[in-house]
């Protein structure tokens, strides 16, 4: 009680003390007439007091729990709670004593001992400190080239994912223009490998945008080393499944067989049975589901027994789609592998090759084409794009459905942007083989499985946008079905044409492809100059046994000795058996081409004798309206229609 007294006196000494202050310096600034403040917040003395005397005491926690008392401003409020407060000039000098004696044998209170300072580094992500600002922007513009084709990937993969998730729900979608993948470095367009020289550049722009289209194909062909490191990569593969699955023939198809495949295409190979037929017509069929549950057994033990356990294929993986299959990469090359359990595809072989001699600038095409779509991600069949098969038949179908067909690729390559980005694949779907549009609902490209399960009602129907185009070598296979980005595969394709005609009649840019292709340069670089140096060190091996070799004859011929064994390498003769199952393999071989021609020419056939009775049929429909229509304008007289259902009512009667 006495300790609050005492804080309560000496509280209101200082305020007393401050109050003095105030007007001992308010008399002082008086004196200064001209020296006015008007300034809202204007500096008052008594808070430099307050500051110096009470704030600074503040962090005292004695001081503080002093100060929080509640004690009277002033000697007029002498009551607080109900009960008289005394001032401490009616405190007896006895009893201000005794509470001074109390105040100091209390013991003092321990005030908390501070926490020593400790200082925290702050990382960042800005990097290291620049003085310049071109130092800072040029950082900047490395930091973003860094960014963007990761950002753009994500971006990729978010438009094919909306496309995905639309047709599950068999819902449109919005096709927007897919960008080409960036790398983080960047190049000219006149440093391009496929750009014309000076003189070439000021050729007329369908002139120049061909002789580029030649070069582009020229450099997309494999070289001798990324040919040699492709065949080694299909002769080791090839041994090593003849060595895991003994039961099964390993054929090699796709672009690596038709001769169209790029440096980095992936090598297809297919598992065949050793009793399938060689008929074309009994090898296509589609396998029964016990069957097909047995292929997708046998490679995932495949996968387990062969590929995970050797370390020279990278990433093995099982793949559920039409035809199970195996997906890895080969570690040396970095060549993509796929090995596939699929029916027989010469009768595909045979009717590529057919259009390759029919159409002299279909390759060249072809491969613009491909690499379109590529470097946008269009191409993977398992995101919804269109593989090379179905890519290859979407060309040739643009060059079948023109009036004039182009003769040179640039002008093919126009009619393809245009075909293609118009085309209204809500209504009508494309067939090559005869080459005629047909209506969709009226006539839906089904297997007999799937046109079953539509009759009874199991089978959700596809999305009206989605396109239809009919396989020449099965009429019963949609190439189109899978493709799911056929709406951004349309926007982007509108946009490359019109850009590129407006860059062949400025005829100024360095490249005409570049913004078609451009950016598969930098993107393939890389792996490219991997595969090389593989086919550059086959080459030096290969050199330098041939080189032991030579050496170990000269030597045995010089001291009159028989040449020693050399190492067995792939490029050694072989055996007498293997060059039987060769023999084989090749009258096989031919068999199959000869078969599958045939049935070419059978198909085809039974085709265009079928729409040659729906355009009979559909004749002769127009031309019975036409007869109604001329018969009904004559006064009395009934007609066509009316005439045919007088007929069968009478017959039915």
């Amino acid at each position: 009680m006495h300790g609050e007294d005492s804080c309560r006196v000496r509280k209101t000494t200082i305020v007393t003390a401050l109050r003095v202050a105030g007007v001992t310096l308010g008399l002082m600034q008086r004196s200064h007439t001209g020296l006015i403040c008007r300034a809202h917040d204007r500096f008052n003395p008594s808070i430099a007091l307050w500051q110096h005397f009470v704030q600074a005491n503040l962090s005292k926690p004695r001081d503080r729990r002093q100060l929080s008392t509640a004690t009277p401003a002033t000697q007029d409020d002498a009551t607080a709670h109900g009960k008289h407060v005394e001032s401490e000039s009616s405190i007896s000098p006895e009893a201000r004593d005794a509470q001074r004696s109390q105040v100091e044998t209390r013991e003092p209170e321990k005030e908390p001992t501070a926490k020593p300072w400790k200082l925290r580094m702050m990382r960042t992500d800005k990097g290291p400190w620049l003085s310049s600002k071109v130092a800072v922007s040029t950082a900047k513009n490395k930091k973003l080239r860094r960014e963007a084709p990761k950002a753009l990937l994500k971006e990729h993969e978010k438009l094919l994912a909306a496309a995905r998730h639309a047709h599950s729900k068999l819902e449109s979608y919005k096709g927007v223009i897919v960008q080409p993948m960036m790398s983080e470095t960047s190049i000219k367009e006149s440093q391009l490998p496929w750009c014309l020289n000076e003189r070439d550049r000021a050729l007329p722009g369908i002139s120049r945008l061909r002789l580029e289209i030649t070069e582009f194909y020229n450099y997309t062909t494999p070289n001798h080393h990324e040919t040699l490191a492709r065949k080694h990569v299909v002769e080791r593969v090839r041994n090593h499944l003849r060595e895991w699955i003994p039961d099964y023939k390993v054929e090699v198809f796709g672009s690596e067989r038709t001769g169209i495949g790029m440096p980095l295409s992936d090598l297809d190979f297919r598992l065949v049975p050793k009793s399938e037929s060689l008929d074309p017509a009994q090898a296509r069929l589609p396998p029964s589901q016990t069957q097909r549950n047995k292929n997708i057994k046998m490679l995932q033990e495949l996968r387990y027994a062969g590929f995970r356990n050797n370390k020279e294929y990278l990433l093995p993986v099982v793949r559920h789609a039409r035809y199970p299959l195996i997906s890895a990469q080969d570690a040396q090359s970095g060549l993509d592998i796929q090995i596939v359990l699929a029916n027989d595809t010469s009768v595909s072989r045979v009717i590529m090759q057919g259009y390759m001699d029919e159409i002299p600038c279909l390759r060249e095409l072809y491969c613009v084409v491909k690499t379109i779509f590529d470097t946008r991600g269009l191409s993977d069949v398992f995101r919804g794009g269109f593989g090379s098969y179905p890519l290859f038949m979407m060309v040739v179908a643009s060059l079948k459905h023109t009036p004039s067909p182009p003769g040179d690729s640039a002008r093919a390559l126009f009619n393809f942007l245009h075909f293609w980005g118009k085309f209204d694949t809500a209504k009508r779907g494309v067939s090559i083989e005869p080459a005629y549009f047909y209506d969709k609902a009226e006539h839906p490209v089904l297997t007999d499985v799937q046109r079953a399960k539509r009759k009874n009602g199991k089978a959700d129907p596809m999305p009206d946008y989605m396109l239809s185009l009919r396989d020449p070598a099965d009429e019963t296979n949609d190439l189109g079905r899978k493709g799911v980005a056929i709406k951004h595969v349309q926007v982007t394709l509108r946009d490359l044409h019109y850009q590129l005609i407006n860059d062949t009649k400025v005829n100024t840019r360095p490249s005409l492809l570049a913004p078609l292709v451009g950016n598969s340069y930098l993107l393939q670089l890389e792996r490219r100059r991997k595969l090389q140096e593989y086919g550059r060190d086959l080459k030096d091996k290969q050199a330098k046994m041939l080189s032991q070799k030579a050496e170990a004859v000269r030597k045995a011929d010089q001291l009159g000795q028989s040449i020693p064994p050399q190492p067995v390498n792939e490029e050694a003769p072989k055996t007498n058996e293997e060059e039987t199952a060769l023999k084989k393999e090749n009258e096989e071989e031919e068999t199959k081409q000869r078969l599958a021609r045939e049935q070419r020419d059978r198909d085809w056939q039974r085709l265009t004798d079928e729409m040659n009775e729906r355009l009979r049929e559909k004749a002769e429909k127009a031309s019975a309206l036409e007869h109604s229509d001329a018969m009904a304008t004559i006064p009395g007289m009934p007609a066509v229609e009316e005439e045919s259902q007088a007929k069968e009512t009478t017959t039915t009667t």
